[in-house]
């Protein structure tokens, strides 16, 4: 066969194997140097479906391929003149490749194809380029499947497009003429919402919340980007931040948070949408009352830790009351909301927020509990119960799953205290959807088996840290805030929170605590504030100190070198036997050994 009989024969071959619903129109007038047709899908009753369904095609035959990668690429020689001249087009551009031996389609998008783009900037037009189609990319006639894989390649080359399209107008931006700029962000609105946001939520699932925050940022800066649009994607930058903040300081978090509500808010009023108004004030007021909640939660526990009656006590239980008082406020403003969306119908945004609300709302109830009157308390209850229900029936209409089950979960917290807590609740949910009965039931063993009593003697080391790292960062003594005093004293404390390393070089050396001042009473914690001694149980050595622990044990790089207590007492010890490889200290261990050898240790006054 001869060439002209090669390209008649594949273009035979090209139609054959096209669906029906696919209409071609051959443009073989431009003489085989730019595309052979174009495609356009139709619908059901044979009308075309428009422009996002149109592509160009370039058909390509020849008698045997060439394969490579044992056999699964097919490898096509192209030139680069005709390359760069795809490139050129503003609609899709499908290279077809049939092997007119085997009567095969193969296809491959040009459009999309970032690594033939960035060859084609770097080539001549008289060069060539092998291009390679993989052999799963290939067009049999009435195999649906594959004929919509060819399509969703269609579909993601026009996304590229209109994208391409914007980032070419935001470069071009000011020089723009302001009529034809207003047409382009018309004509990109729609892509902008499908490309871009698709893409922040794929890097959201994918949890990569560093991309989420810098393509978040780049649009919500962006002049070009519609209000609407800047509106989602600071969305979707709110949510990674809830889940993954970027920074560990807790005043940096807040003032975070309280800068993309703010954000939220405005760019609802320049679009005038009472929807996303109503969807910036619910997180506005969710991130007050649990930055509040937090604090509270903190003091109204700390509390215990004073004696009755003493200054410190009646310190911490009026700041306690006025924190309390202070939530309150800010509960009965979400509650508020809460109402107004239910009595306008606005259920997304209703479940939205009350999802979110839900487990800082129960951790308040156990503060109201012990603070607030019979009747709020009551009605607090109630209220939660009925609000739950409500939302719940909202989410299993719409098959909101994620919601369900997260709702669910948190409402299976209360089983302990009352079994029939999530009795009303998976009632409505299986009314609906009987398949999800077992998943219930797992959800509610995960918070059985979460439940079971732990004291604090059997978390981990690190559980412990974790724990006073939070109480104290709630209590506005944040460890990782470089400008907070008191952060400093607690960092310290945690630094010396274990004293594994020291005590493992022998078994005659013991750490004994001395904690003291406001802050280690606030958090109970022992390494905290005061003044803390290393001793030789078995030599009566002590050294004392109120930095770190490491430091006063061996300071060979520090000021101290040749006065820290190795080099004084250690080092010239021939009675030194290390503990054994695998020992390590626990604070059980350690109260243990305090009472053992609290005759000893009270020798030691300051």
């Amino acid at each position: 066969m001869n060439a002209g009989e090669i390209g008649t024969e594949a273009g035979r071959i090209f139609e054959y194997n096209l669906p029906s619903s696919w209409i071609f129109r051959s443009q073989e007038d431009q003489n085989d140097f730019g595309i052979d047709g174009e495609i356009e899908l139709k619908d059901e009753n044979g009308k075309a479906l428009g422009k996002d369904s149109v592509f160009k095609v370039q058909i390509k035959g020849e008698e045997n391929s060439t394969y490579i990668h044992e056999g699964k690429t097919l490898s096509f020689n192209l030139k680069m003149e005709r390359l760069k001249y795809y490139f050129e087009f503003n609609v899709p551009v499908i290279l077809v490749v049939v092997e007119v031996s085997s009567e095969k389609v193969y296809w491959l998008p040009i459009t999309n194809d970032e690594n033939l783009r960035s060859k084609a900037n770097k080539s001549e037009n008289n060069e060539s380029i092998q291009v390679h189609l993989p052999k799963e990319n290939i067009l049999i006639r009435k195999n649906d499947d594959l004929s919509g894989r060819l399509f969703s390649s269609v579909i993601d080359c026009w996304d590229y497009l209109n994208i391409k399209g914007l980032k070419d107008s935001i470069e071009r931006y000011p020089m723009v003429n302001p009529l034809s700029l207003n047409k382009k962000i018309e004509d990109i609105g729609d892509a902008l919402f499908k490309a871009y946001h698709q893409q922040l939520n794929n890097l959201l699932l994918d949890r990569n919340f560093t991309g989420v925050f810098e393509k978040a940022s780049e649009l919500c800066q962006s002049p070009i980007v519609p209000t609407k649009d800047q509106f989602v994607a600071l969305l979707y930058y709110w949510q990674a931040f809830q889940i993954s903040p970027f920074t560990k300081v807790k005043r940096e978090i807040l003032e975070e948070s309280f800068k993309i509500c703010h954000w939220l808010i405005k760019l609802a009023r320049q679009q005038k949408s009472r929807v996303h108004r109503l969807i910036a004030i619910g997180k506005s007021r969710r991130v007050k009352f649990k930055f509040q909640l937090e604090q509270l939660h903190a003091t109204h526990h700390s509390i215990s830790h004073f004696e009755k009656g003493s200054l410190e006590h009646l310190i911490f239980n009026n700041q306690t009351q006025q924190l309390y008082r202070e939530c309150c406020l800010s509960l009965q403003k979400n509650i508020e909301l809460c109402n107004r969306l239910t009595k306008d119908g606005q259920y997304h945004v209703l479940s939205d927020l009350f999802v979110d609300m839900y487990a800082s709302i129960l951790i308040f109830r156990t503060i109201h509990d012990a603070r607030g009157s019979k009747e709020s308390i009551d009605f607090l209850e109630h209220w939660h119960k009925s609000m739950a229900s409500l939302v719940m029936t909202y989410c299993v209409m719409t098959k909101d799953f994620f919601k369900v089950e997260r709702l669910y979960f948190l409402i299976s917290t209360l089983i302990k205290e009352d079994q029939k807590a999530a009795k009303e609740v998976r009632k409505i949910i299986l009314s609906s959807l009987p398949e999800m009965e077992d998943g219930l039931d797992e959800l509610e063993q995960s918070v059985l088996d979460m439940s079971e009593h732990k004291d604090f003697y059997s978390l981990s080391i690190e559980e412990q840290k974790s724990y006073f790292l939070d109480m104290a960062k709630n209590l506005g003594m944040d460890p990782d805030d470089s400008e907070s005093e008191f952060g400093h004293i607690v960092k310290m404390g945690l630094e010396n929170y274990d004293p594994t390393r020291i005590m493992k070089n022998c078994g005659s050396l013991f750490v004994h605590y001395r904690p003291g001042g406001l802050i280690a009473q606030s958090l109970r914690m022992h390494s905290a504030g005061g003044m803390h001694l290393l001793v030789c149980l078995k030599h009566g050595h002590a050294q004392g100190t109120g930095n770190l622990l490491t430091l006063l044990y061996d300071d060979s790089d520090g000021p101290n070198f040749g006065y820290s207590f190795r080099h004084q007492n250690c080092d010239k010890c021939s009675d030194c036997k290390p503990r054994s490889e695998d020992w390590s200290w626990s604070l059980k261990w350690y109260e243990n050994a305090v009472e053992e050898n609290k005759e000893f240790l009270n020798k030691y006054k300051f």
